[in-house]
């Protein structure tokens, strides 16, 4: 055997106590991650106890829900069916019409203009000294005459593509 050095009892007991030491600290760090991991254990034991697996929303209310989405589903397809179909054309459209009876009704205006004009103007021969009031509303009625002439020009130039003044 070979020789070994006898060490002194201080000597031991340095050594001694600096294992003990690193054994403590060994102990301590094991004995936390014990801790630490029996917690998270015991924490995610009692989420899950705790959970409940119920939804949000009942089936019947969601099955409810499906219907309603379906049905509408079909009538957006419908729709769709329906726009496709439709002919976007000025001259069918109700605008169309409308534009039509304007024109018609500014041509009405402008033939009773004229009718007035003529009456005012027979009149006019048959009293003495109406010259002055026939001169004063002729110029009105002309006036009238030419907004309404004016109206049902821009009538007619008027298309969908352009916008109303």
């Amino acid at each position: 055997m070979p020789e070994t050095e006898q060490l002194s009892d201080e000597q031991r007991i340095s050594i001694l106590e600096g294992k003990v030491g690193k054994n403590r600290t060994v102990i301590i760090i094991v004995a936390l991650t014990l801790i630490v991991v029996l917690s998270v254990s015991f924490t995610v034991l009692i989420i899950k106890l705790l959970h409940v697996d119920e939804p949000y929303v009942s089936r019947s209310k969601f099955d409810a829900q499906e219907v309603i989405i379906q049905t509408l589903q079909k009538e957006i397809k419908e729709q769709q069916k329906k726009l496709a179909s439709l002919s976007l054309s000025y001259q069918h459209s109700q605008a169309a019409v409308f534009q039509k009876t304007l024109i018609e009704q500014e041509q009405s205006y402008q033939k009773f203009l004229i009718a007035l004009k003529v009456g005012m103007f027979d009149l006019a021969k048959m009293v003495q000294g109406s010259r002055t009031w026939l001169d004063v509303y002729t110029e009105k009625l002309d006036d009238a005459l030419e907004w309404s002439e004016l109206r049902e020009k821009e009538l007619e130039s008027f298309t969908l593509d352009n916008s109303l003044p």
